[in-house]
């Protein structure tokens, strides 16, 4: 996933846990949580640094 995809993703998550929190649906709010933690993790990992590996790889 690209970064902006991450950072949305953890938004959206964090939205879907703070409704499930006030309209008290447990399970909203779990879904939500884990969506978050996906996007943190996802943006966490460790980029490529050498963006020319792959085509060194073809050659």
């Amino acid at each position: 996933m690209g970064r902006a995809k991450n950072i949305k993703e953890r938004i959206v998550g964090k939205a879907k846990q703070t409704l499930g929190e006030v309209i008290g649906d447990q399970s909203q709010h779990e879904d939500g949580k884990a969506q978050a933690a996906h996007g943190r993790d996802e943006q966490d990992k460790p980029r490529e640094i050498n963006p020319l590996k792959k085509l060194n790889q073809l050659t």
